[in-house]
């Protein structure tokens, strides 16, 4: 019981870091029911809800107090993942992360929406990998952006040497960038899941 405590605490902290829904993420991993229909709350299996509840009440031995605490809306209310990829474990009614800044400067009511993607790997490469069973990915990012208003996007780098694990915070620092080169505007980004390792859908 201790075992399933803790791992259902650590899946549960885990998909809150991620910006996706606990309840969402573990039933995914243990195929659990979800239903959900339009318009309605989500309804979870009763054994996903009796380990949420087993984690809270179960006590680690070291410390005396339980693997999972109880609910706080302040921790662990979904939050939406900074950089948004339309992930289907992100909660449906969550709000943002950080509140909307006060926006003041020349830019103000303007959008720069940024798409990020990958470089496709060397085709000899990726075919022998292929081969191999295994898959290759590209090394860079590749941001392409427009205006809300429709100017021309400013030039905006190819970011070399990125992991799918550097990713996220990669984006981000560019994110706060490009929004104190242009102050007032907002500057959303999508990171594909192309851009994250995975296969283009």
């Amino acid at each position: 019981m201790r075992l399933r405590a803790e791992t259902i605490a650590t899946l549960y902290g885990y998909a809150l870091r991620l910006g996706l829904s606990p309840k969402r993420a573990i039933s995914e991993v243990y195929g659990l029911p979800v239903t959900e229909g339009p318009g309605e709350r989500a309804q979870y299996s009763r054994k996903l809800e009796r380990w949420i509840e087993q984690a809270r009440k179960t006590v680690k031995p070291v410390t005396g107090r339980p693997y999972l605490s109880a609910y706080d809306s302040e921790r662990h209310a979904p939050r939406l993942w900074p950089i948004g990829r339309g992930h289907p474990l992100e909660p449906r009614r969550a709000q943002p992360a950080l509140p909307e800044p006060v926006r003041e400067g020349p830019f103000v009511g303007r959008t720069l929406t940024l798409r990020v993607t990958r470089t496709p790997p060397p085709a000899q490469q990726a075919e022998e990998a292929h081969e191999q069973g295994w898959r290759l990915i590209g090394p860079d990012l590749v941001i392409e952006g427009h205006w809300s208003n429709g100017e021309d996007p400013p030039p905006l780098p190819l970011l070399r040497g990125v992991s799918p694990g550097e990713t996220p915070l990669r984006v981000q620092s560019l994110v706060k960038e490009l929004e104190e080169r242009y102050p007032g505007a907002k500057v959303l980004a999508t990171v594909t899941a192309q851009a994250m390792g995975n296969p283009a859908m």
